[in-house]
């Protein structure tokens, strides 16, 4: 029998899962989270054996997918809230050798083939101010400057709480912030990329530093399938 403690990891980068899908991941969710991979919908996390019943937790949607899930989840309580985040959630309790791939591929088979999200790039803007001096800092038009409540100027307790929530919120926003600045480029974007370590991620047609070889794999395969499918 299958060591339930095996497959108990956190999240893990997802280029180390597709990698090394035995180690962690349990060989009956495998081919659905493949199914999913393929549709370049990936995944946070899956249940173990030691869970009450089969989950999935996935990654970012595009925005067709995310108007299908949503739309889904209103009539279906298959989808929805699963362990850190949403995804699917099927009543079959996990052990070793109790099949779940049709129930899953039921629902996986209703979403679309979607390109890389934003968990999987950066844009070009965002690798110049943070990987290269081309950059400039400005006022962060995000930040408001709130004074620190004082109890005494409350009469409701709850509202005063409030007020010092929005408080502590604000001391997380930075005052100022980088943005590029391309006046300081002195060659192309895509040489500042080729100088760095994501070198060979770098789409010109997007604008978008992919994080590392499965991702960029994987949107170039999106990127060329569609292409085919247009023509």
């Amino acid at each position: 029998m299958e060591d339930c403690h095996r497959y108990n990891y956190g999240p893990v980068l997802m280029e180390f899962v597709i990698k090394n899908i035995d180690e962690f991941i349990i060989p009956e969710n495998q081919k659905a989270c493949l199914l999913l991979w393929s549709k370049n919908i990936f995944t946070v996390m899956t249940n173990n054996y030691d869970n009450d019943f089969s989950w999935i937790t996935i990654s970012d949607l595009s925005e067709e997918n995310e108007k299908i899930f949503a739309d889904l989840s209103k009539t279906d309580n298959r989808l929805g809230h699963t362990w850190g985040g949403r995804g699917f959630r099927i009543n079959i309790k996990p052990e070793p050798g109790r099949d779940t791939y049709e129930e899953f591929k039921e629902l996986i088979d209703q979403f679309a083939y979607q390109d890389v999200q934003k968990e999987g790039y950066i844009t070009i803007e965002e690798f110049m101010r943070d990987n290269t001096d081309c950059y400039k800092k400005i006022r962060n038009p995000k930040f408001k400057y709130i004074k620190k409540p004082k109890r005494q100027e409350y009469d409701d307790p709850s509202e005063f709480s409030k007020a010092f929530d929005r408080y502590v919120e604000s001391t997380f926003v930075p005052v100022m912030i980088r943005v590029m600045d391309e006046t300081k480029m002195i060659k192309s974007f895509q040489e500042y990329v080729d100088d760095s370590r994501y070198k060979g991620l770098y789409d010109p047609d997007t604008n978008r530093v992919y994080l590392n070889k499965t991702y960029y794999k994987a949107h170039m395969n999106y990127k060329n399938n569609i292409k085919l499918i247009k023509l």
